[in-house]
């Protein structure tokens, strides 16, 4: 069987990667929206009057529990990769399968994202997104050269 290249491979590492990073900011983005529904306050409104008071309390009523159910939506969004990891596991299981040697999983998979990958990676380094995907599907990546890890050596 053939090997995939390094260029397929870096594109959709970079990709989810990109995927990773988007997952992580979800909860945080819906929160930062939900806490500025709560906060509907003189920054906004800054005429302490009746009028002004009644518009906050107004926008604050009618959006507060649909914001509070996209905040809570969001955790789950975040949190629901399986169809994520089963793609992640059969790229790099192909890889393996494809690598010459008997050495392990892991030994092949650390020559595959140091050596083999060296020269492709956008940046050098394997993206933190991938190796946190990786991680998650069951991969060890103890020494992995990653954006915030050279061999397991903060950057």
């Amino acid at each position: 069987m053939a090997q995939i290249s390094q260029t397929l491979y870096n594109e959709i590492a970079d990709a989810y990667a990109d995927i990773q990073d988007a997952l992580s900011n979800v909860s945080a983005n819906a929160r930062l929206a939900l806490e500025s529904i709560v906060d509907v306050d003189t920054d906004d409104y800054p005429d302490p009057s009746h009028k002004d008071a009644d518009a906050a309390l107004e926008i604050e009523l009618a959006l507060l529990q649909i914001f509070n159910s996209a905040y809570v939506g969001s955790k789950s969004i975040a949190l629901s990769t399986s169809s994520l990891l089963s793609a992640v596991s059969a790229l790099n299981d192909f890889v393996v399968i494809n690598s010459s040697g008997t050495t392990t999983v892991e030994e092949k998979m650390l020559t595959w994202i140091n050596t083999t990958m060296s020269g492709f990676w956008n940046s050098n380094y394997c993206p933190d997104g991938w190796a946190n995907f990786c991680s998650d599907a069951g991969y060890s990546i103890t020494g992995w050269h990653t954006n915030s890890y050279h061999g397991g050596v903060p950057a």
